[in-house]
């Protein structure tokens, strides 16, 4: 699916994460200092947020979409729809997309979505906001995405462990003048690869799901907790990434040097290494900001941005933006924005 939007733009992007982290090298005890050490080199990650037992993913979300809103100046009950992209709702029903709009002051009349969706999700949400605004008559949608991942992870997992934090985003998308080509592509013949198994209709959770088991590769978890073949994931991400984006490329009529960031989904600095070098992209172009956070999900794009922002735009490289969102699904997703004129915020710590 390819769409081209021209009457949205987006005002403000905002990124939250919990105070509390794990120090990957505290957990050596678990998994030895050299496993430990090599898994830091190759995915680049030092530390994971973690979030507290009280706190869910719509509070990380709402302090970002509060934050944003108040810098902006823009008035709560302006917003005319939410959509909210996770995998960890606050609760099976009602929808957490209907909770943030009461938490958040928006009028009755507002609509409202929940979107299941993982690393591809952000994309997906302003595809969601931008056709609210362009085909619905709506002046303006929040784009809150993000996930508390910590919480799908087996303790003694150390494939998934050592990758996943915990993180929230808004993003505001207005009705302006502005040019985005987006591209949507899903795949479920791979949804084995990264999945947690029970807990849905299909395998309700019981006594016997949680028992914990060691997997062919020797990995602990239950089928209560995600799943993840780590070497389809990167097969597939570097299989379907590279076509789509030049696909996109072409569509919007830019060439890659041109192209001042490509927001690729945080998946750990390897892969993002390794896509940039497939792709013979500029060093400088592909930011990666794991380090202090891990990969969080849907929240991963404007995570890197909230980080990286500062960067950006001192070297004029967020006029042509390629975002690109790939996994869980497996889903993949890319869209071409000007961020020239978003305000972007540092991280929210909560």
């Amino acid at each position: 699916m390819k769409s081209k939007f021209t009457k949205s733009v987006i005002s403000g992007i905002a990124s939250a994460i919990p105070s509390d982290s794990v120090d990957l090298t505290s957990l050596s005890y678990l998994y030895g200092t050299e496993e430990v050490k090599r898994i830091i080199a190759s995915t680049g990650i030092e530390q994971v947020r973690v979030a507290r037992d009280d706190q869910c993913t719509s509070d990380l979300c709402l302090a970002a979409a509060e934050g944003l809103l108040e810098k902006l100046e823009v008035p709560a009950e302006t917003i005319d729809g939410i959509v909210f992209v996770s995998q960890t709702p606050d609760y099976k029903m009602p929808a957490t997309s209907v909770l943030l709009q009461h938490r958040l002051g928006l009028r009755t009349t507002a609509a409202v979505f929940d979107i299941n969706y993982g690393c591809s999700g952000f994309v997906y949400g302003l595809y969601q906001a931008a056709m609210m605004i362009e085909a619905a008559g709506y002046e303006r949608v929040i784009v809150c995405s993000g996930d508390t991942s910590t919480r799908m992870v087996h303790p003694n997992d150390r494939s998934v462990r050592m990758v996943f934090g915990d993180g929230g985003s808004a993003a505001l998308v207005e009705k302006g003048e502005s040019l985005s080509h987006f591209s949507l592509r899903t795949d479920g013949s791979g949804a084995e690869n990264l999945i947690i198994p029970a807990g849905g209709s299909r395998k309700p959770l019981s006594v016997e799901t949680a028992i914990p088991f060691e997997s062919e590769d020797g990995i602990i978890r239950n089928e209560e907790t995600l799943r993840m073949n780590g070497m389809e994931i990167m097969s597939f991400a570097l299989r379907e990434v590279p076509p789509m984006i030049d696909e996109l490329l072409h569509d919007t009529g830019w060439r890659k040097d041109e192209v001042g960031t490509f927001a690729f989904h945080q998946a750990n600095k390897f892969m993002l290494e390794y896509l940039r070098k497939k792709m013979k992209l500029p060093l400088n172009s592909v930011p990666i900001a794991v380090a202090n956070v891990g990969n969080t999900g849907p929240a991963s794009i404007p995570m890197m941005l909230s980080l990286k922002h500062r960067v950006l735009t001192e070297a004029n490289q967020l006029q042509k933006v390629i975002c690109c969102g790939f996994g869980v699904g497996l889903s993949w997703a890319s869209c071409s924005l000007n961020l020239s004129s978003t305000l972007i915020l540092d991280p929210i710590e909560i």
